[in-house]
């Protein structure tokens, strides 16, 4: 067993590839001999490209059936063993619950990456406080076993239960960091004072109701005539179909004509959005970690107009780099648009406090140099 073996444990092969690759790449440059498991899809073979060993899994974001989480638990274990891996690093619930029970009785260090809390943790309705519930009692019985656990913001610690005998464990590294070279501001500022095109305000997120979907929308439609004019938002998404809070068809099917308010789909030229658009907008009340989208749109130079709710209220200076507002308020949305348009002379200034918040706190580098001191604890 070596603990320069890692293993990096996902449950969704597009989420891995886009998020957790960089990480992947970085701790092959610090000397890791990188595995990382995940179910099998069209990115197996994207990551094999680059040299990395990968296997597919039976641990597919779907697969709800105890059977086949009993089966991928033993198939972690055995691949852990198989390739002597000293780390196991993994990500978001499932794959979490999966590294801390096929670990029960090894020595290999197993590390429990929090990226958000998710919908049992941002609704009150009963059957959410009771899912809520048994996601607390599971992250306990998860924190037995681990030997650190990563939040991506301070508010999560509040909602584990006996959150105090897990205080050494519990470390924050803020956000899954952003590639500040990928994601830039356009080559030169925009003179807003004679701009004549209209003003884009972007939002890219999956399609669920907490995001703020419906809020932002009913938004948008009741601003005055004279800015609706002027302006587009423009949303980048698709419906999680696995959620069952996924924004419908038939609710994005209301938009197809509108010129004020664009469902514009699936996208993958996300930095080329961002540079052609004008401020970031995510009114978001899901329990996130640190939205990847926002931290896109800081490193591009955007104005960001989000929530102050856990993790959207670590990328926004109030004022500075953009308006931090009420979660689920339709009217705090209309007046922080409206704020930022009677301002708009300044936006350039707002946006590179944006991107100086990016290189500061949330760079890749800054994010993942974290993270590989941590494993030596």
């Amino acid at each position: 067993m070596s603990n320069k073996n890692i293993l990096l444990l996902a449950h969704d092969g597009e989420d891995f590839y886009k998020a957790r690759m960089p990480l992947a790449r970085y701790l092959r440059k610090e000397g890791f001999q990188v595995f990382v498991l995940l179910p099998s899809d069209n990115y197996i073979d994207l990551i094999k490209q680059e040299g990395i060993h990968v296997e597919h899994s039976n641990l597919a974001r779907a697969v709800k059936n105890p059977l086949s989480l009993i089966k991928a638990l033993f198939e972690v274990r055995g691949f852990a063993s198989k390739h002597q891996i000293g780390i196991v690093h993994s990500f978001k619930f499932v794959p979490n619950l999966i590294n801390a029970f096929s670990n029960i009785f090894t020595k290999r260090k197993v590390i429990l990456h929090i990226a958000g809390l998710g919908i049992a943790f941002a609704n009150t309705d009963f059957k959410y406080r009771i899912l809520k519930l048994l996601s607390q009692i599971l992250f306990f019985l998860q924190f037995l076993r681990a030997n650190l656990v990563i939040i991506q913001n301070p508010d999560d610690y509040g909602d584990f239960l006996f959150k105090s005998s897990f205080r050494e464990k519990i470390k924050l590294v803020k956000g899954s960091g952003v590639d500040i070279t990928k994601f830039s501001p356009r080559e030169a500022p925009i003179n807003y004072a004679t701009l004549s095109r209209k003003l884009i305000f972007l939002c890219t997120t999956r399609l669920i109701w907490e995001k703020g979907i419906r809020e932002m929308v009913e938004a948008f439609s009741t601003l005055p005539e004279f800015l609706k004019q002027n302006i587009q938002l423009q949303i980048i998404g698709e419906p999680d179909y696995h959620n069952p809070r996924t924004v419908t068809p038939d609710y994005i099917e209301q938009f197809k004509n509108s010129e004020l308010i664009r469902f514009l789909g699936r996208q993958n030229n996300i930095p080329t959005f961002l540079r052609e658009s004008d401020v970031f907008i995510l009114p978001s009340y899901y329990r996130e970690g640190i939205p990847r989208s926002i931290l896109e749109a800081l490193a591009c130079g955007l104005p960001v107009i989000t929530t102050n709710v856990p993790g959207c209220n670590l990328t926004v200076k109030n004022g500075e780099n953009g308006l931090m507002i009420e979660p689920r308020s339709v009217s705090a949305i209309k007046t922080a648009v409206e704020t930022l348009i009677s301002q708009k002379v300044n936006w350039n200034a707002i946006g590179d406090a944006s991107r100086k918040l990016a290189l500061s706190e949330f760079s890749e580098e800054t994010v993942f140099s974290q993270i590989v001191k941590l494993y030596n604890l």
